[in-house]
């Protein structure tokens, strides 16, 4: 299909939300055996064994990336060889064959190229991509699958949060956790979200984004928003919930950090009080979906925490930083950017 018979669309009003497009990339391996070459093919339905592992047992993980464009006229990928090593790391956490950094990288670049009519105009949005890695083969026991499957489609996305860079209202559950220790709440498990589409309906239903989760043991200590990493800003240092194993090491999260250190804040990575949060001066989320979202109000118990109306001015200096770097509107000097060629 060509350019110009692309289907009309409102860039501007569009969401984070699922579009049909034209290509995908599919791999197959047996356990104890190589990855075969991949390759690509019409986007449609796959075909599975009802007995499959990643639909009886969940043995599967998924990843977030997005291709945008940018100002030198380039289509870049924002640090795919993080998003490589956490599937890898994933896949060693259930039982799944690993791929290897080449073939990720290698499967994603041609799943945006054969793609690339959906991109959107540089800060439109971004074609998000969505690399998946499951046991498809058909097991009746609780083991690891005989087969997987690696495959990576593509869609084009809006703001993760309606209204763009604005703050955002979020609650803290007292009632639902998202991980505990010793599980797998620190790889992409898609056995991790399902579990939270209720709590985060809920919230949406009392008029709040999304949820903010404290941890399973002392139920004190912040963790996730959803599904994006949690940030707090006081005093001029910048705080973020410590890799414990219960969240995800997210690639904004690090990103975000270094950031922050080359800007000349003070950087801790640690246990965030939930009381601490509550008297911080700026607080935001981030993730590759939400990029980084500020948070104007959070209801922790019956008290409504505020924190302005306004992006603080913190969270916009490593917003514009984060972005002019994703979108190559500065020098990229860490080498964070991979163009797709």
């Amino acid at each position: 299909m060509l350019d110009n018979d692309l289907p009309e669309i409102d860039w501007d009003s569009m969401t984070f939300s699922y579009q049909k497009t034209d290509r995908m990339y599919v791999a197959h391996c047996k356990q104890g055996e190589e990855w075969q070459p991949g390759e690509m093919q019409d986007f449609g339905d796959i075909s599975l064994s009802p007995a499959a592992g990643v639909l009886n047992y969940g043995q599967g993980l998924f990843e977030g990336m997005k291709a945008q464009r940018a100002a030198d006229g380039s289509i870049v990928i924002f640090r795919p060889e993080r998003n490589a090593k956490r599937m890898q790391e994933g896949a060693k956490r259930l039982g799944i064959p690993p791929v290897s950094e080449a073939m990720f990288q290698d499967a994603v670049r041609q799943a945006v190229l054969e793609n690339l009519r959906w991109v959107p105009p540089m800060g439109k949005g971004a074609l998000y991509v969505r690399p998946l890695l499951m046991g498809s083969g058909a097991i009746l026991g609780v083991a690891p699958a005989p087969e997987y499957r690696f495959l990576v489609y593509v869609s084009p996305v809006g703001p993760y949060f309606k209204g763009g860079m604005k703050p955002i209202s979020l609650k803290i559950s007292d009632e639902f956790h998202r991980a505990a220790p010793g599980g797998s709440g620190g790889v992409k498990a898609i056995g991790n979200y399902a579990p939270g589409m209720v709590p985060s309906k809920m919230a949406k239903a009392e008029g709040y984004a999304e949820i903010i989760y404290l941890d399973a043991v002392h139920h004190r200590y912040i963790e996730e928003v959803g599904a994006a990493n949690f940030f707090c800003i006081k005093d001029g240092v910048v705080s973020t919930p410590e890799l414990t194993g219960t969240i995800l090491p997210g690639v904004t999260r690090a990103s975000v950090l270094e950031i922050a250190e080359d800007l000349g804040y003070e950087v801790k990575e640690e246990k965030v009080d939930v009381e601490y949060a509550m008297s911080a001066d700026e607080c935001f989320c981030a993730g590759t979906a939400a990029v980084i979202s500020p948070i104007g109000s959070i209801r922790f118990g019956d008290h409504v925490y505020e924190f302005g109306d306004e992006v603080g001015p913190v969270t916009q200096k490593l917003y514009d930083e984060l972005t002019a770097v994703q979108q190559r509107r500065i020098p990229d000097e860490r080498g964070w950017t991979v163009t797709v060629e």
